[in-house]
C-alpha cells in the first residue's frame, strides 16, 4: 500500500526536477541590433502659434530617425485644437519634428483656410 503512494510522488518529483533543469538551460534570444528608426504613438503636448493662430497640439502617430540617444528627427500627426478668427475648433496637423531629450520643436501644418491660404504654426512640445 505504501508503494502505491510513493511511486506517483517519486514520479512527480523526478518530472519536476527534469522540467526545472530544462527551463534553466534555455537561453534567452539574442537581442536584435538597435534600430535607428522608431514608429509609434507620441505621448506629448505642445503649444504652437502663427499669424493670428494659436494651437494646442497633442501626440499622435510619428516616425522618427534617432541621430544619437538625445536627438531625433522625424514627422508626425497631431490632433489639435486651434484658435483662429475668435473660434476654437479641432483640426489634424502634420508636422516635422526635431526632438532633443524630451523637448520637441514642431511646425504643424493644418491645411488651407477659407481664403485658400495655408495654415502653419511653429511651437514647442514636451514628450512624456
Amino acid at each position: 500500500m505504501k508503494l502505491k503512494v510513493v511511486t506517483p510522488l517519486l514520479f512527480a518529483l523526478t518530472l519536476f526536477c527534469n522540467v526545472s533543469a530544462v527551463a534553466q538551460t534555455i537561453t534567452p534570444e539574442t537581442p536584435k541590433p538597435d534600430s535607428k528608426m522608431e514608429a509609434g504613438f507620441e505621448g506629448m503636448v505642445g503649444l504652437s502659434a502663427g499669424k493670428d493662430i494659436v494651437a494646442l497640439n497633442v501626440g499622435g502617430p510619428s516616425l522618427k530617425y534617432r541621430v544619437n540617444p538625445n536627438f531625433k528627427i522625424g514627422f508626425g500627426a497631431f490632433p489639435s485644437l486651434i484658435v483662429m478668427d475668435k473660434k476654437v475648433f479641432p483640426k489634424l496637423a502634420f508636422s516635422p519634428i526635431v526632438e532633443h531629450k524630451k523637448w520637441l520643436f514642431i511646425a504643424p501644418y493644418y491645411g488651407y483656410n477659407a481664403e485658400d491660404k495655408m495654415i502653419w504654426t511653429v511651437g514647442l512640445g514636451y514628450r512624456f
